[in-house]
């Protein structure tokens, strides 16, 4: 019975091994793959908890430790904050910047437990969600901690202290709609404000959403397109849109940036709209194109929306990029912009 580590599971023949280190805990090492197994219970019922190396020899271990029903020691689970910069860090490589935004601020805003993570209780996430008084912020918050928990386990946790808790409201979908007198206001706002401002003018004249444009790269730029790479895109797929001039002046002021939220107010302050949030913008680019009569098919496009007008099985086959006439979509709208803000 070896004393499993890295070395000794990678170079084991064909059979079974079992840990000296924990008992019940082993690798059936085949001709093509390497498989962890658990013996449970009196019967040693067989368990496959995952492949090598896939699953690493400490994660392995900690998952047999919880089919097996050993408890953790409390030295064997990290403090919550040092495990939460863990999550967020591997989190900021798999989301898009916006989502990582959300979280990321979600996280260090409301949960800031000092106990080892295998010490929180049901009873300490419900205390946080309470004290939330914006039911749909509580019910992101909520949504952000069971990710959390969830990540953890079998990492270092046999089971979320989330399970079982409820949102506190059901979802209910903005209905806020920006009149042009106050989309006048925030232009002429955000004119006085640095790369924030072109950013938020970007979004006026695009309808896009804010994640395509706080990474944005100059590189994007295909003539009087621009081409946002599937990694910043909702339905992970390049997504191309035209640009007119207004667009195209606006471009070289962007910038890379964070602290969206300290600059929202700022722009709050200086144009004396409030009420609204950054993604209504999109809700007054595909209202007021509506009453421009640009074709509800061509918006979807330049909105990047999946779902929508065409069924189905038209998605699957109609694969026309409309960029024709989304070039002439975008002039209306511009003459549009243009009469309201100038």
């Amino acid at each position: 019975m070896p004393n499993f580590t890295d070395v000794t599971v990678r170079s084991l023949p064909e059979g079974v091994y079992f840990d000296s280190k924990t008992p019940s805990f082993g690798i059936r090492v085949g001709k093509n793959r390497r498989t962890w197994i658990a013996l449970k219970g009196p019967n040693r019922t067989k368990v496959r908890l995952g492949h090598y190396p896939s699953l690493s020899l400490s994660e392995a271990r900690k998952k047999a430790l919880v089919v097996l029903g050993s408890p953790f020691a409390p030295s064997v689970a990290p403090g919550f904050q040092t495990l939460r910069e863990t999550f967020l860090s591997a989190k900021e490589r798999e989301l898009r910047p916006r989502s990582f935004y959300q979280l990321n601020r979600t996280m260090r805003k409301y949960f800031h437990w000092t106990k080892a993570v295998d010490k929180i209780t049901h009873a300490d996430v419900s205390e946080v969600i309470d004290a939330i008084s914006a039911k749909s912020e509580a019910s992101h918050a909520l949504k952000d901690i069971k990710t959390f928990f969830s990540w953890c386990v079998p990492r270092h946790i046999p089971h979320s202290p989330c399970e079982g808790l409820k949102p506190p409201a059901k979802y209910e979908p903005r209905q806020r709609l920006l009149s042009d007198e106050e989309v006048k206001k925030i232009w002429r706002a955000a004119d006085q404000m640095d790369s924030y401002g072109a950013l938020i003018q970007m979004l006026i004249v695009t309808g896009q959403r804010v994640g395509q444009f706080i990474r944005f790269d100059a590189s994007w730029i295909e003539g009087d397109t621009i081409r946002f790479p599937q990694q910043y895109m909702k339905g992970k797929r390049d997504h191309v849109i035209a640009i007119g001039p207004l667009a195209a002046g606006i471009l070289p002021k962007l910038r890379k940036m964070t602290n969206q939220g300290k600059r929202k107010k700022e722009l709050d302050k200086l144009s004396g709209v409030t009420g609204y949030t950054i993604h209504d913008i999109r809700r007054y680019h595909s209202s007021t194109s509506a009453r421009l009569h640009i074709p509800i098919d061509v918006e979807e496009a330049i909105l990047h929306h999946v779902s929508g007008s065409r069924s189905q099985i038209q998605r699957v086959y109609d694969q026309y990029d409309r960029l024709d006439e989304m070039r002439s979509a975008c002039a209306v709208f511009e003459l549009h912009l243009n009469s309201i803000i100038r």
